[in-house]
């Protein structure tokens, strides 16, 4: 549950292994993020896949995941109805 302390795990990111208070998610360019606390007290963004927010396996499994657009929506929906057999 958000606000959370995290921790930076992406060896690769230029906070790696701070601590920052996150407050929301936010998504930008496809990217699920983070509003943190930067250490100077000013907000920015990380994205949560380079945190420990979902837990140590979690943030892999969140690199993963698929989002749909509405038109995706419509268009598996109608698939289902159609393979169900149900009307939508």
């Amino acid at each position: 549950m958000l606000p959370c302390e995290i921790t930076v795990t992406d060896r690769a990111h230029p906070l790696y292994g701070e601590q920052l208070r996150a407050l929301s998610f936010r998504r930008r360019q496809g990217v699920l993020r983070l509003v943190v606390v930067l250490p100077d007290g000013t907000p920015g963004m990380v994205a949560a896949d380079a945190t420990d927010v979902f837990g140590s396996d979690a943030a892999v499994l969140a690199g993963l995941a698929t989002t749909l657009s509405v038109e995706g929506v419509r268009r598996l929906r109608s698939r289902l109805a159609r393979d169900t057999g149900v009307s939508s």
